[in-house]
């Protein structure tokens, strides 16, 4: 009976320990989505269902919700930013103007919340004169924190050439840049047709897009941005030691030195939006620090019972320290925010 009584006394310490850990972190969440009405009356427009995104339900979205949401999950301040499709449909002028709008509500609400919300802004990429003046638009004028890239636009992918005025302007701008996943282009209809992209091929070409920045030189040449990959790192943390194995092929094929590829994918940031503990928070730890982590919960898009558990084996995992878990729950993004 004694044994008995001291087990329920351990598991109700734990569980208060989990708890007070949880309302005592204030949290900084580094992808959370809004969902404009620009941006859904595009969506119609172009015969893309109001109700879908990428294969997905487009979540009921308000400010309103999302802070009732905010407030049950202790998040002070969420960087909220455009989830996918990118609204390009072979008309650049149409997207220039679609994401000025986009842009310009995003930023309304951080002007409103100045405390809760904080704009990562959208560029109307493949457009690159004008992505450019919407760098400084988002700024200067909006008071976008940060910007928040497509892994393509139109099929052109980040880091191929056509794209380095704009990685020009926003080393320039010292940019945080938050990357999202859009659907692959190469991919056949017939694969996964019937499957959403977020299942798979978004890891894909998350992964895609940042080994292209890394293979064609950009973060070489433009050393003061820093990035965010979404998703736990998409499949980097299982194939980091893969790409170091094949350094050497990698230069044969380059025609060129290459940065050590696992010491580069050590510097990026990673948030932990999706599914990351514990197999990719620990290739993750592997692959770089708890530095490098960032919180992130993926709402609307991910739903309330998907966010609860994964944030609590977050904040219950062996992996990390009490004090590795308030730096990604808040000081990391602090840090990378200045």
């Amino acid at each position: 009976m004694k044994i008995k009584h001291f087990v329920l006394a351990v598991i109700s310490l734990l569980c208060f320990q989990t708890y007070s850990f949880a309302k005592e972190t204030e949290i900084y969440d580094i992808h959370q989505h809004y969902v404009p009405e620009s941006y859904k009356q595009a969506l119609l427009k172009h015969g893309t269902k109001v109700t879908e995104s990428d294969g997905l339900p487009l979540p009921k979205w308000s400010v309103e919700e999302q802070l009732k949401f905010m407030d049950k999950f202790n998040i002070k301040t969420a960087y909220i930013s455009l989830a996918t499709p990118h609204p390009y449909w072979n008309d650049e002028e149409e997207t220039i103007n679609i994401v000025r709008e986009i842009n310009n509500e995003g930023a309304e609400i951080a002007k409103k919340y100045p405390e809760r919300f904080k704009l990562l802004a959208t560029l109307p990429l493949p457009n690159v004169e004008n992505s450019i003046k919407e760098i400084d638009y988002a700024y200067d004028t909006l008071n976008a924190v940060g910007i928040k890239l497509p892994t393509n636009a139109g099929g052109i992918y980040l880091g191929e050439k056509v794209f380095e005025p704009v990685f020009e302007k926003l080393n320039e701008r010292k940019a945080v840049i938050v990357l999202h996943p859009v659907s692959q282009v190469a991919v056949p209809d017939t694969i996964f047709k019937q499957y959403p992209p977020a299942v798979v091929q978004y890891l894909q070409e998350t992964t895609t897009a940042v080994m292209n920045l890394i293979l064609s030189g950009t973060l070489e040449k433009y050393t003061d941005i820093k990035i965010v990959i979404p998703h736990g790192g998409s499949l980097l943390p299982a194939l980091a030691d893969r790409l170091e194995a094949m350094q050497g092929l990698l230069e044969l094929k380059a025609g060129r030195k290459l940065p050590p590829i696992k010491e580069t994918l050590s510097k990026f940031y990673y948030d932990l939006a999706g599914f990351p503990v514990p197999n990719q928070l620990y290739g993750l730890l592997n692959m770089t620090d708890a530095d490098h982590l960032l919180y992130g919960s993926d709402y609307p898009y991910a739903f309330e019972n998907y966010i609860q558990p994964q944030k609590e084996k977050l904040e219950k995992t062996k992996l990390l320290t009490k004090k590795q878990k308030k730096k990604i729950f808040k000081e990391n993004i602090e840090v990378l925010f200045k």
